[in-house]
């Protein structure tokens, strides 16, 4: 019942972004957003983790952090007075420089935060400072068992350099970066062509164009830093095993995608869809009814080359072997039959629901544009995404089932209490 309402429910349609050029030559992805007065503007600077050398991990998160490092108290109740917000996340082929604020306050919100970005003081205090909040936050990411996952399945399928590092890197890999380090990332990367701004507001476009141009004209000029691509590779053995002293254990499956383009992006959808978000899909059994599980998820993590989809379940550890088979019989029941087309039909009402929920708010719908400008898909396919959906027909995404799915393909993860033979994470790349 579930499935067949979702069915019936017509996706409702997002505008497509305006690509909009600054006199500094800079890109703005402007999407008009009147639901509120505020404003969200994001810096996005290509590089992330992708551009980490390999012993230097947490390079792209620190040399961005030192970009909003607040030089003096002044500017710290500049921010707090105009209820201006200002933080950063790295992903694996973009860094962002995220504000938001109250549109009235754009301009002087603009001023502030442009100044500290531009300008920033690397100074060896301020380097070590930001150091030690990177590993306070390292540990904290130990405690949770899908961000520990997706670092090693990234590790293993990319070794231990660019997509493969960690994003708060570690005291060993920390202590070797400095002024230095930090100052040549900002050089490859922090300059007109190098970034691009993505931009949701309820104020014009005019107006948003000449404040990005007002204050971000300091912003050097320089050409295009190239960027090898990095393809995953499967290494040797297949088996993540991770011990931790937990009461549940977790076991997932990881399988390479396809570099994304608008059809394989849907098809990777409806299949994350299908396979485990939420009541109906195909792990939901092993929670709901045989009881193996209490969560179960799916989710993709996209690069410029490729694509990884992650199924996970989280299970007592006594019942870890037969959930564990669950799983796989889960995942090869639906290789070799594929979605039927009420299935199918279902699935797409659910992903189209899901990612309009997903991108409801301002700051995330503002990211996703940019996302997927980065990806190659274009600003446009946030528009764009429910027709790619429709087009998806049952014998393309059968194949595409196939062609991902399988024992073969897959890396084995197992995070828990007596994990057998120790802690490993095989090396690919």
């Amino acid at each position: 019942m579930l499935f067949g309402a979702a069915a019936e429910a017509p996706p409702q349609r997002l505008e497509r972004p305006e690509r909009i050029v600054l006199s500094t030559g800079a890109t703005c992805l402007y999407h008009r957003d009147d639901a509120s007065p505020t404003t969200v503007v994001q810096v996005f600077l290509r590089g992330g983790r992708g551009a980490v050398p390999s012993g230097s991990d947490g390079l792209a998160y620190l040399a961005t952090s030192l970009c909003l490092e607040i030089p003096d108290e002044g500017k710290v109740r500049d921010l707090m007075a105009q209820a201006t917000r200002l933080y950063l996340s790295v992903w694996e082929d973009f860094s962002i420089i995220h504000l938001e604020c109250l549109s009235e306050n754009l301009d002087a919100a603009l001023r502030v935060a442009s100044g500290i970005i531009q300008e920033p003081l690397l100074t060896g205090i301020r380097i070590d400072r930001t150091k030690r909040t990177m590993i306070l936050r390292g540990r904290s990411q130990q405690d949770d068992a899908e961000t520990v996952a997706r670092n090693a399945v990234m590790r293993a399928l990319f070794g231990d350099g660019g997509y493969g590092t960690s994003a708060f890197g570690s005291e060993d890999t920390l202590r070797t970066l400095g002024r230095k380090e930090v100052a040549e990332f900002r050089r490859r990367f922090f300059h007109q062509a190098g970034l691009f701004f993505a931009v949701g507001s309820d104020l014009g476009p005019d107006r948003v164009r000449a404040l990005l141009e007002e204050h971000f004209d300091g912003i050097p000029r320089a050409e295009p830093s190239e960027l090898s691509v990095q393809a995953p590779r499967l290494p040797e053995d297949p088996d993540i095993v991770l011990t931790r002293k937990t009461k549940q254990t977790y076991l997932g499956r990881a399988f390479t995608l396809p570099a994304p383009g608008p059809a394989v992006y849907a098809k990777a959808l409806l299949l994350e869809t299908a396979l485990g978000r939420g009541p109906g899909s195909r792990l939901w059994d092993l929670r709901a009814t045989e009881k193996l599980a209490y969560n179960v998820s799916a989710r993709t993590i996209w690069t410029r080359a490729s694509g990884v989809l992650e199924a996970y379940l989280e299970t007592d550890t006594a019942k870890a072997g037969e959930a564990s088979a669950a799983l796989d019989e889960a995942l090869e029941a639906l290789r070799v039959r594929g979605l039927s087309e009420e299935e199918l039909a279902a699935a797409r009402a659910m992903a189209a629901a899901h990612f309009l929920r997903s991108v409801e708010t301002k700051p995330v719908r503002t990211r996703m544009a940019g996302t997927f400008e980065v990806l190659g898909l274009g600003a446009g396919y946030l528009a764009d995404i429910f027709e790619a959906l429709e087009a998806v027909t049952p014998d393309a995404l059968t194949a595409f089932i196939q062609d991902v799915l399988g024992a073969d393909k897959a890396l084995r993860i197992r995070i828990g209490p007596d994990a057998a033979d120790g802690e490993r994470i095989p090396q690919g790349g």
